[in-house]
């Protein structure tokens, strides 16, 4: 046989090691041989008996009993040997004394004696292995021999009970992971293989508190996931062998009872036959589950579902004994499904139903747990953590899932719930409430760039969140958004719909938010389509007229609220959009049939388009997006245009009764950046109520620049119309009279051709004789086709040509004004009005010759962009006029190069101070693009371009701007040798090189000296 070597050379080595004639290391070499020969043996089934169990078992007592001497080493292979002896040899037939000395053996090596207080720590590797060893002696046997017949004699319950300790010990203070899960494997066989109830009774509670006080959630040191995986489900398997309802005798006979009558028996308490140990143990153990609840939280599935067991369990199992813990096990079992995935969370919540079903007592709990978590949700929305409102809207939510899957009559929605599902968003939206908002500049620019920028019309589009604008805000929106739509599922909820509404006007401040808020999220969201919109209004006949009304009065209060000025501060801007959202919910439910609502909806849409809120205009431009698309229009411009007639009435209907408020100048401008120049020929009428306000209102500077803003949109959308008219006229041509030098054959060609001035004068001519009309029509007749036709006849002028003439002459009036911003306004207005007149000299150059001295003298304005916006009106103006404004600047030449020399001298004081890019840099700038531009349209004498070449000189290289660059070509196309001297000079003023003489035989050079 081959286990006798090895076990007979373990046995005499022994020995020997006794009579201290052999080493450690000889009995380690025997046991590492053994091992070898039991795994090598147990490789087939069966190979290894009981007999040959106790033969080899024999040389291994020698080393145990050597225990205390040996190295852990040799404990360890030892133990090996064991374990396969009592897997593979003894199994289920182990001897009742023999387990229960090897129970001993193994506590005493994995924890020490019970007598004997501990000495030292357990070495891992020994400890693991002896927990290993317990695990398989407690399975093969029932309780290691000493739970016989299903009972626990007492006085073995000393031996079990330090057996546990030092289970129990070693779960909660092992030296590694792996130590730890082998005692948490040996405690939950040690409670498997114990049947006496009277024994687990005893064990109970040192069990359940040493694994509470692992699993509570102040424990740092709950180790590995799978420690506390384990301890949950030991805990759960003891307290089902202990306090199941299965082992209360007085249940049977009330099952037999209650089973007669059909009556459900799962929560039904008798008290006069109450035990007062399960008393005590019951209330002890609601502290113990309390403790460990917070698991539920827990950031491993596995953890949470070993909780979700225990507590469904209890449930099922326990719902008499540990009555007191039955509402906890309910919220908890509903927390855990909203803690995992939407996958896990199905499963857990058809195993959760299964529980209830049929179980009415448990219904009416977990009804009672929504109503306390609802009344409880606006203290916990006040908090600043997101983590546990959102924790309390999934669990609120959830619970609604579940009693939607019971079909059971919910009728918990009344006004107290109510009031505090209000009073919750109200919270949430103070605590997310920003008081900083950033304004909107030239936000009618932005509009039609953000209109433009925006894809097809489709049905997917959304508001973007309003009241909860924080990113970490987000999951708490989606969990209250789907805890309002499992609400919406009660047969009650429009009961809950019509508090809401009602409450919509007598509320105020974040409570009338909230309000509005919950309003629309109960009749839909926008960002679902609208079929199934529809089909979730159509889902209940009966109160479909009900719930029409109730939008209705929502909509209603919505046009109220837009109605009123976007520039009121008692209104507060939030509300402004959720009510462009219900006028929206109200289009996309009524479609097409919506469009006479245009009337009284439109116009407020549009004046929210131009608030200084960047917020509320994104907001509208949504708005009118969707209400487009409900309304089948194909875009918001099409909107506009198909209901301009009364848009405009309703402008013209303020204007004309001197509302001198800024809303409907706001409209106006909102139209004109959306339509272009389609809208123009409809505002005619308006353009002249806006004449007549600037008459009667001249000394109102706000109320001009608001008006003069809508005249300016009226200019701008029509110079971009007229860019593509005009774009194939020819260019204005550049008046640049090149120099060039005259040279002596220059000179003798023209007098050989004698185009020398003559020294005497022409004969005067003789007068006219009278008109001769057969001459006139033959002289006529004689011309060339093109000269011949109506050349000087004026190109007849457009309507929209004549109403920027009108706007560009009254300017005028308003350009004095001591308003900045406003002559800013009338400066910025200009250029746009005379690019498309540029064709029409008729009608231009009798416009200039109105503006000229108003214009002319804001180049002399005190503000510095007041002086740069001129010098860009006069060079739009030298552009189209050319040289008809020669004599003008002519006249005015000596003090604009005054100012141009005092820019020039400021410029350099700031540069000095603050370096490049000040102000007085860019009114100098300025000036220079001004002089470049009377130089290449107008047109300059001898005189005044000295006087640039004397101001420029070297401060050609003063800077680097588009304007300089511009007038450096100017002036080398004007006189390039001038212009290389000027280079030159400033290059040797700033270190250059002087240039090297030409050496030519018999001929000297000068010296160039600047």
């Amino acid at each position: 046989m081959s286990l006798k070597p090895p076990c007979v050379e373990l046995s005499q080595v022994a020995l020997r090691f006794q009579a201290k004639k052999a080493t450690a290391k000889n009995i380690i070499t025997a046991l590492e041989s053994l091992l070898q020969v039991l795994k090598t043996v147990t490789k087939q089934d069966y190979a290894l008996d009981s007999k040959l169990a106790d033969y080899v078992f024999f040389p291994l007592s020698h080393v145990f009993q050597e225990s205390n001497t040996v190295p852990v080493r040799v404990q360890e292979l030892a133990l090996q040997c064991l374990q396969i002896l009592i897997t593979r040899g003894w199994r289920n037939s182990i001897a009742s004394d023999l387990a229960k000395q090897l129970l001993i053996l193994l506590t005493f090596l994995a924890g020490g004696s019970a007598t004997e207080p501990k000495s030292k720590d357990v070495n891992e590797d020994l400890g693991t292995v002896a927990y290993a060893c317990l695990t398989s002696l407690l399975q093969a046997s029932d309780a290691a021999g000493l739970s016989e017949k299903g009972s626990v004699d007492s006085r073995n319950f000393p031996v079990l009970g330090h057996s546990v300790s030092v289970l129990l010990d070693g779960v909660s203070n092992g030296p590694s992971a792996k130590t730890r899960l082998a005692a948490l494997n040996a405690l939950d066989a040690m409670v498997s293989s114990i049947s006496d109830q009277e024994a687990l009774k005893n064990f109970l509670p040192g069990i359940v508190s040493s694994l509470t006080k692992l699993l509570s959630s102040g424990n740092r040191s709950k180790g590995p996931f799978k420690v506390v995986q384990g301890s949950v489900q030991v805990l759960r398997k003891i307290l089902l062998k202990v306090v199941s309802d299965d082992n209360l005798p007085e249940l049977e006979a009330s099952q037999r009872g209650f089973a007669e009558s059909g009556q459900s028996l799962a929560l039904k308490r008798d008290n006069s036959n109450k035990d007062p140990w399960l008393e005590a143990t019951s209330s002890q153990l609601k502290l113990a589950l309390a403790n460990i609840l917070p698991l539920r939280y827990h950031d491993r599935d596995d953890v949470r579902m070993a909780l979700f067991q225990l507590c469904t369990s209890i449930l099922q199992r326990c719902p008499r004994s540990l009555n007191q813990s039955v509402s906890m096990m309910v919220e908890s079992s509903v927390i855990i499904c909203t803690q995992s995935s939407e996958v896990d969370a199905v499963e857990l919540m058809d195993n959760l139903t299964a529980v209830m079903a049929g179980n009415p007592e448990l219904i009416d709990l977990l009804k009672s747990s929504v109503r306390d978590w609802l009344i409880a949700l606006p203290r916990i929305m006040q908090s600043s953590d997101d983590v546990p409102k959102k924790r309390a809207v999934d669990q609120i939510s959830m619970a609604f899932r579940i009693l939607d899957t019971e079909s059971v009559p919910f009728v918990i929605l009344d006004k107290v719930v109510i009031a505090n599902l209000r009073a919750s968003v109200s919270a949430a939206i103070r605590e997310s409430a920003t008081k900083t908002i950033q304004d909107v500049s030239e936000s009618g620019l932005e509009v039609s760039q953000l209109l433009k920028s925006r894809p097809a019309f489709d049905k997917t589009k959304a508001f973007p969140e309003v009241m909860f604008n924080k990113t970490s805000q987000k999951a708490t929106v989606i969990s209250l958004k789907r805890l309002i739509s499992h609400i919406t599922k009660s047969p009650s909820s429009l009961t809950l719909r019509r508090e809401v509404v009602e409450s919509l006007r007598t509320a105020s401040g974040d409570d009338q938010l909230a309000s509005l808020w919950l309003s629309l999220q109960f009749f839909g969201s926008l960002g679902i389509p609208s079929n199934d919109f529809d089909q979730f209004i159509h889902a209940q006949s009966d109160s479909l007229d009900s719930q029409n009304l109730l939008l209705d009065e929502v909509y209603d209060f919505s046009l109220s609220v837009l109605s009123k000025s976007t520039y009121d501060s008692d209104v507060d801007w939030r509300l402004q959009a959720l009510s462009l959202q219900a006028v929206t919910l109200q289009a996309r439910q009524q479609r097409s049939d919506f469009r006479p609502e245009l009337v009284d909806a439109l116009y407020p849409i549009l004046e929210r388009l131009g608030s200084p809120n960047a917020a509320l205009v994104y907001q509208a431009i949504t708005a009118l997006s969707l209400v487009s698309n409900a309304c089948d229009y194909h875009t918001p411009q099409e909107l506009i245009i198909e209901n301009v007639d009364y848009l405009v009435n309703s402008v013209a209907l303020k204007l004309n009764t001197f509302d001198i408020s800024p809303q409907a100048p706001q409209v106006l401008v909102m139209m004109l950046r959306l339509c272009g120049a389609r809208l123009i020929p409809y505002l005619d009428d308006l353009v002249e109520s806006i004449f007549t306000i600037l008459e009667f209102y001249h000394g109102y500077p706000t109320l001009v620049e608001s008006m003069f803003s809508v005249l300016s949109s009226i200019v701008e959308e029509q110079n971009k119309a007229s860019a593509t008219a005009i774009a194939d006229k020819p260019e204005p041509v550049s008046r640049i009279k090149t120099y060039k030098p005259i040279s002596f054959a220059d000179l003798a060609a023209e007098l050989r051709e004698g185009r020398i001035e003559k020294p005497h004068l022409d004969p005067l001519p003789s007068p006219p004789s009278s008109p001769d009309p057969e001459a006139e029509v033959h002289t006529e007749a004689s011309l060339p086709p093109e000269t011949a036709s109506s050349e000087d006849k004026p190109l007849p002028l457009s309507k929209s040509l004549q109403t920027i003439t009108s706007i560009a002459t009254l300017t005028q009036h308003h350009l004095p004004t001591s308003s900045p911003s406003l002559r800013l306004l009338l400066l910025r207005l200009l250029p746009s009005a005379f690019h498309p007149l540029s064709h029409h000299q008729d009608t231009l150059l009798p416009l200039v010759n109105s503006l000229w001295p108003v214009l002319i003298a804001r180049l002399y304005d005190p503000e510095p962009y007041i002086c740069i916006a001129t010098c860009e009106a006069l060079g739009s103006l030298c552009r189209t006029a050319g040289d008809f404004m020669s004599s003008r600047f002519e006249n005015e030449w000596s003090k604009i190069m005054a100012l141009a020399r005092k820019v020039e001298g400021q410029m350099l004081v700031e540069r000095k101070a603050m370096g490049r890019g000040g102000m007085r840099q860019r009114v100098w700038e300025g000036a220079m693009a001004l002089l470049g531009s009377v130089v290449e349209w107008v047109g300059v004498s001898g005189e005044m371009e000295d006087d640039i070449w004397e101001l420029v000189g070297e401060g050609v290289e003063r800077g680097n701007g588009e304007s300089l660059r511009a007038l450096r070509g100017v002036l080398e196309v004007l006189n390039p040798d001038a212009m290389w001297l000027i280079e030159e000079r400033a290059r040797l003023k700033m270190g250059g090189e002087s240039m090297e003489k030409p050496v030519l035989e018999g001929v000297e050079f000068p010296s160039i000296e600047f």
